[in-house]
């Protein structure tokens, strides 16, 4: 033991006298191993432990998925959730049914989002309450729901300050009371709920709630896939409408329906990462090895009175961890303030709610194997080479005198070919995914979203119970907040939301009944949506507002649809119908026999509909009268500032009717910006931070290599100068020495993002394997790597022949 301590008292002194060795490996191993700890701590959080429901792992969601492989989440009424219950796979299952209600129990209405849960819910989730208790199946004794209510913890310390005297309050949701009997954890933010209630499906066999099951231990996904297809296809025997129809049924687990893509995305940025931490790895075994030669006499004198080999390697370890840890420390104090920013930047709605992103104790134990690690990692070659020195020829010579051999001369190129290789690949990624996210950006919509608002208007509930009065109500709501100072135009727009999709139905068209299994988009709309999108009408004309109000059998298509489906003859007075359309649901109001025929009576242009990624469907454009939920959406046009205009639509709603509450109220370049380039943009800013700091420390690297060996040639230099020879054979001699490591790391580097381009590509977007891509990012760091090896050369080259002479 105390010859450790012996050990680390000389490690101490040694890093202590070389101040500019010891700030250099520093930086290289804090910027290394502090992005290397705040990336894990995002995939720690996200990919290993996102959720903190008990079983997690064996909670699964449900997916319906159509020929394309995508489709909604499996919805059952109260019949089809008890026969769910009883499946032989499933340990158990709850539903849920949301939606928007106003807190009217305040000085002012507040929209919130209020989830009904089957009584289960929390013993299902197994998550203990922050405050007083969660409802169980005693709360709904027969089926039959207590007015009782548990808050969600961001909505308690938001409406109620945190305080503790919530609980037995009363709260007043469509001026229902509800009894507060509890508080949810901080991490419990199922469906980001502000208030759960209990409740179960009614006996109407179209009342559907979205269901979640948790399977028993052990089985496997495929047998419960097959066995609940047996159930759907049961469900959907009798009900020739029945949304579930033709649908197979695929498991997939919370974090693969909440991620996509995007859990490969985060491993591969810990992948860059990692390629990040070995380049300063790299770096500071360069450093140690330059100052290890420097040491070779001292190691000589050490060895020549008796240390052994082993010894020697012990103690170089010893500076190398030591090092590290200290990295690690730093890098760990970085890393707590780089999370947070990291958890800014990540896209919404791509990661779990419930994840818990920060520096915890597995993280900390991360940190501390990765410091240990990297210091072996780049000590224990300089250690090895440097423990069996010529002790003969060194105790002869001067000790400032000694050069390294042609071994640690080849370490050095195969450390800096490395570098070179890995920061080539990072810059190859990182232009890839900037190339990816800049296209995504500059994709053509279809329409205009500047200065566009979508607005989400709870209605007072109840307040409109007959087709006509909800009608009514929707238009009157349109024409106020269209007449408001700073607005241009206004218009409902109930499914559809573009460019991120709507509602998707099998269609039948009269022209051509043998057609089959073809399905279009239906957007139920007012007139005025094509003015509000700019979008343009191709030809015939759109239904006006007193066909909206009679609800006439009249739509209205885009150009895909008719190149699809009626390509070579004249779309007007085609009909086209879904039988989906007569959605048999309590809370909706239809109008009579909306499935009937619709005559087609205009063609607009093409806008994005199913995200940027994917071409645009089929689409179909019918008065929002035909479908009249409780709610109202609309999209907006500003004349100015949306923000502006927002806040005078609000008004002008209060005053039109104090007790209805704007929910959402986002702009569409804010969902632009969040759900449609949010992802691109974390990637390519991430990839391009990562290739900039490789790009640093390899240059670094190279500028250490080039001075180390400037420094041990100085005499040669000084011998070719006293010679004749001119400052350009000198500034040639000393670039051509680092030029076959740069060409070997360059073309490694081009195989790499050759070989790795269908991964960086599939989750990164873009593919480094492009030809300019390619050479843009080769120019770059040869310029860089020319740069860096300019100082030393130019030092080199100036250098008085005399003094080189004599030095030693």
């Amino acid at each position: 033991m105390s010859g450790f301590f012996q050990d680390l008292r000389y490690a101490l002194r040694q890093i202590r006298k070389s101040p500019g060795f010891t700030l250099t490996a520093l930086l290289s191993l804090t910027l290394g191993i502090g992005a290397t700890t705040a990336i894990f701590s995002v995939v720690y959080g996200v990919l290993l432990d996102p959720y903190p429901y008990k079983d997690a792992d064996r909670m699964v969601h449900v997916e319906l998925r159509d020929k394309s492989g995508r489709g909604p989440l499996l919805f059952v009424n109260g019949a089809e959730y008890r026969e769910l219950r009883g499946a032989p796979s499933i340990d158990d299952v709850f539903v849920q049914n949301q939606r928007p209600e106003t807190l009217t129990s305040g000085q002012f209405p507040i929209s919130v989002i209020v989830g009904q849960y089957s009584p289960n819910l929390f013993t299902y989730m197994g998550v203990p309450p922050a405050l007083g208790r969660e409802f169980t199946s005693a709360d709904a004794p027969g089926g039959k729901a207590a007015p009782v209510a548990v808050l969600s913890y961001l909505f308690w310390q938001r409406q109620f300050g945190g305080k503790r005297d919530v609980i037995g309050q009363n709260i007043e949701l469509d001026h229902n009371l509800y009894s507060v009997i509890g508080v949810a954890p901080p991490r419990f933010t199922w469906g980001d709920t502000d208030v759960y209630v209990p409740a179960t499906p009614s006996a109407d066999p179209h009342d559907y709630w979205m269901a979640f099951i948790k399977l028993n231990p052990g089985v496997k996904h495929p047998a419960v896939a097959a066995e609940l297809q047996v159930l759907v296809d049961r469900f959907v025997r009798d009900d020739p409408r029945d949304f579930r129809r033709d649908r197979k049924v695929a498991i997939v687990t919370l974090n693969e329906e909440v991620l996509g893509r995007f859990s490969g995305t985060l491993v591969l940025l810990f992948g860059a990462v990692v390629a990040l931490l070995v380049i300063g790895c790299a770096n500071v075994s360069i450093l140690l090895l330059a100052r290890g030669i420097a040491r070779q006499h001292e190691l000589a004198v050490r060895a020549s009175i008796g240390a052994s080999r082993g010894r020697l390697i012990r103690q170089l370890l010893t500076e190398a961890v030591l090092l590290s840890l200290a990295g690690a420390a730093l890098g760990v104090l970085a890393a707590y303030s780089w999370v947070g920013k990291l958890s800014a930047m990540l896209p919404l709605y791509s990661f779990p709610h419930e994840a818990a992103i920060r520096v915890n104790g597995s993280v900390l134990v991360f940190s501390v194997a990765v410091a240990v690690l990297t210091g072996i990692l780049f000590g224990v070659s300089p250690a090895w080479q440097l423990s069996r020195p010529p002790i003969s020829e060194l105790i002869q010579a001067n000790s400032t005198k000694v050069t390294g051999n042609t071994r640690s001369r080849n370490t050095h190129r195969l450390l800096i070919a490395g570098q070179v290789a890995l920061t080539l690949l990072l810059m190859a990624g990182a232009g890839a995914a900037t190339k990816a996210f800049l296209a995504l950006t500059h994709t053509p919509l279809g329409f205009e979203p500047d200065r566009i608002f979508a607005l989400s208007i709870a209605m007072p509930k109840g307040a409109y119970p007959t087709w006509q009065a909800r009608l009514n109500a929707n238009e009157a709501v349109r024409q106020a907040i269209a007449e408001t100072p700073g607005v241009e135009s206004a218009s409902v727009s109930t499914t559809w939301f573009p460019p991120f999709g709507g509602f998707r139905a099998k269609i039948d068209i009269r022209s051509q009944p043998s057609l089959t299994g073809a399905e279009a988009m239906f957007a139920l709309v007012s007139p005025y949506e094509f003015a509000t999108l700019r979008i343009p009408l191709m030809t015939g004309r759109i239904f006006n507002d007193s066909e909206v109000g009679r609800a006439a059998h009249l739509a209205l298509v885009n150009q895909a649809f008719v190149k699809q489906f009626l390509a070579g003859g004249s779309p007007i007075g085609q009909a086209v119908r879904s039988s989906m359309l007569r959605v048999e649901r309590p809370d909706l109001l239809l109008t009579q026999a909306p499935d009937d025929w619709l005559e087609v009576i205009g063609v607009v242009g093409d806008v994005l509909n199913d995200g940027l990624d994917h071409p645009v469907k089929p689409t179909v454009f019918l008065p929002y009268s035909f479908i009249l939920p409780p709610d109202e959406s609309l999209l907006v046009r500003s004349a100015g500032n949306p923000d502006v205009t927002i806040q005078a639509v609000k008004r002008r709603l209060r005053q039109l009717n104090p007790d209805m509450v704007v929910g959402q109220d986002h702009t569409l370049l804010w969902a632009l910006e969040t759900q449609g380039w949010g992802q691109g943009r974390f990637i390519a800013t991430l990839f391009s931070l990562f290739a900039v700091l490789a790009l640093a420390l390899a240059a670094t690297g190279l500028y250490s290599v080039v001075s180390f060996g400037v420094t041990q040639r100085t005499q040669e230099v000084g011998i070719r100068m006293a010679l004749g020879a001119p400052r350009a054979s000198i500034l040639r001699l000393v670039i051509s020495s680092t030029a076959l490591m740069l060409a070997a790391g360059v073309v490694i580097g081009l195989g790499l993002s050759l070989a790795l381009g269908g991964v960086v590509g599939s989750w990164a977007g873009g593919s480094p394997r492009d030809p300019l891509t390619l050479l843009g990012a080769a120019l770059v760091l040869m310029l860089v790597s020319a740069i860096a090896c300019i100082g030393p050369a130019w030092r080199a080259a100036s250098v008085d022949p005399m003094v080189a002479l004599r030095y030693e």
